[in-house]
This record gives structure tokens, C-alpha cells and sequence, in this order.
């Protein structure tokens, strides 16, 4: 049994970092262009494969290619670290041709978000190792500066750097707690209940986001993982960005947003953990790289979370 999280080394200046697109189609370049910009301006080589990637449908490529793709970019000495294109959908269909024991022949870093919460998950509980949930190449262009700074901080190393941000409100406050920190987008882990890559909730430190989903797809979510008392079992839930693919002025917003806390508070009443919102992660333009599975301290008092 492992006794110890795996921490990926950091990048330096000159490293190769590998693209990879395990989920979704690309379907027009300019994000990926900008995003590889922004790339060598942080001083770090890019690898991208010898032809872009075909799109079979909603997909980048067939499962096999995909997961074959993962395992070249693993197991290739030339890269420091795999980001991901996009997300979309697709790591769900990925699983069933990964080998975990290849994978845990290397130590690499992982990149990205959305649906990509589903590798996060399975490197977590297959091989104990920390891996980034941020943002992926196409999304790089549209973050704001302190995610790219920071961003640039955690691949670079300084992944432990805290968290202060301004717009995080504390729901439900509580004694200060300590936990993995795992979680990820919330359509995502659902897809993965009741299957042997189910994630471990017990005392983590949980953050949620999604978007483009109607308040009553999140509520029957939200509601799912409690009565599965999954809902019940972190140390503290945070909660990041849940907009709409509807456009929503300021007001329409916040109300929307109060919605999903509102329920949240409810399922978890129970238990009375801390619950924030309005954490700076999801598909917006505020997307915080964070260390997924990484020993993380939640302070309700002072609205900050820190990392072991």
C-alpha cells in the first residue's frame, strides 16, 4: 500500500510540455495557436503531434488513438509535462485502455480540467500522484492574469503558494480543516459513481464547478451525491464557477449562484461542514490552478486554503 502522495517534478525554463486531447475535438485553431504563445513566452517547449488530431465526432480521436496518444506523451523522456487541448468528453471512454501499471513507470505532470477531473481522480487513486487541475491549452488565452500567474507558479513549482482570494464567501464557516483536495467538474464525477474509479470523498477537501448546466440538473446532481452520502463525506466543500450557457447580467448571476449554495447548505446541514463559494476555479476567465490530491488546509476564518 502507498504511504505517500507522488509530487511530479517542477518545470524549468526549456522543458518540453506535451499536448494531448483526450476528450473533445478541436474545431477551429486560434485558441490553440494563442494558447502555445503564451507557452513559449513562459520560457517551455511545446510537442504537439505530427498531424493534428482528426475528430471522429464530438472526439479528438478513436479511444484507442487517444489512449495511445496518453501513453507515448507519458512515457516520452523528451516531456516534462502532458497538457490537455480541451475538454468536452471523452476521458470516460479512456479508462478502460489505460495500463496503470505502464503509467506508474514515470512520474509526469497532468494539466487541465472540466472533463479531465476523471484522470485527476484515477491518478489519484491508482498511483497517489498530484496532478494539476487548471487550465488547458485553448482555454489559456481567455484566463485571467492571476490564473496564469499562478498557473505559471504551481507547473514551475511553487504549487503551495496559498490561496487569499477576495471573492471567495464563506457559507458556513467551522473549525479549520485539513484533507486531500480533490474534485473537479461536478458532471464529470458523476459520470464515474458506482464504478470502480469512484473517488474517495472521506475527509478531502472537495471542490465542485460546472457550467452550461439549468438549476435543476445541478440540483438533481447535488442531490444525487448526498443521497449516495457522498455529499456528507468531505471535511469542507468548496464551490467555484456554475454559469449558465445562457447569457445572465450581474444580478441574474448571483441569484443563480445562491441557488446551487442554498441547496448545498441544505444536503450538507446534517453535518455542518464549511462550505464556500464563489472559489476561484471553473470555466471562467478566474480558473486557479490547484494540486489535485494534495494535502490542503481549509481556514474559514481567514478564507484561505493552504497546502502541505
Amino acid at each position: 500500500m502507498r504511504k505517500h502522495t507522488d509530487i511530479p517534478g517542477p518545470l524549468k525554463p526549456g522543458d518540453c510540455i506535451g499536448i494531448i486531447a483526450p476528450a473533445g475535438q478541436i474545431f477551429e485553431t486560434d485558441r490553440l495557436e494563442q494558447g502555445i504563445v503564451i507557452l513559449k513566452e513562459m520560457g517551455f517547449e511545446v510537442k504537439l503531434p505530427r498531424q493534428l488530431w482528426p475528430g471522429t465526432g464530438y472526439l479528438a480521436d478513436t479511444d484507442k488513438n487517444r489512449a495511445l496518444e496518453f501513453h507515448k506523451m507519458w512515457a516520452d523522456d523528451e516531456v516534462s509535462a502532458l497538457l490537455a487541448l480541451r475538454g468536452g468528453f471523452g476521458c470516460l471512454r479512456l479508462l478502460p485502455f489505460l495500463d496503470m501499471e505502464e503509467l506508474k513507470k514515470h512520474q509526469k505532470m497532468l494539466i487541465g480540467f472540466s472533463d479531465l477531473t476523471i484522470l485527476h481522480t484515477i491518478l489519484k487513486q491508482n498511483l497517489d500522484l498530484i496532478s494539476f487541475h487548471g487550465p488547458m491549452l485553448t482555454t489559456l488565452s481567455s484566463c485571467s492574469r492571476e490564473s496564469l500567474e499562478r498557473f505559471h507558479a504551481c507547473i514551475s513549482g511553487r504549487w503551495n503558494k496559498p490561496i487569499h482570494s477576495k471573492s471567495i464567501e464563506i457559507l458556513r464557516g467551522g473549525e479549520t480543516v485539513k484533507g486531500p483536495l480533490v474534485g473537479g467538474n461536478l458532471s464529470s464525477l458523476i459520470s464515474i459513481l458506482s464504478t470502480p474509479f469512484q473517488p474517495d470523498l472521506t475527509d478531502s477537501i472537495l471542490f465542485l464547478e460546472d457550467v452550461g448546466e439549468p438549476l435543476y440538473r445541478l440540483d438533481r446532481m447535488f442531490s444525487q451525491l448526498a443521497q449516495a452520502r457522498l455529499l456528507q463525506a468531505p471535511a469542507a466543500i468548496l464551490l467555484g464557477d456554475f454559469s449558465p450557457s445562457k447569457e445572465m447580467d450581474s444580478l441574474e448571476s448571483i441569484r443563480f449562484h445562491e441557488e446551487i449554495w442554498t441547496r448545498v447548505l441544505e444536503l450538507t446541514e446534517s453535518v455542518d461542514i464549511p462550505v464556500w463559494g464563489s472559489f476561484p476555479v471553473g470555466h471562467g476567465g478566474n480558473n486557479f490552478t490547484l494540486a489535485h490530491g494534495s494535502t490542503t488546509i481549509a481556514d474559514s476564518h481567514k478564507a484561505s486554503l493552504s497546502f502541505i
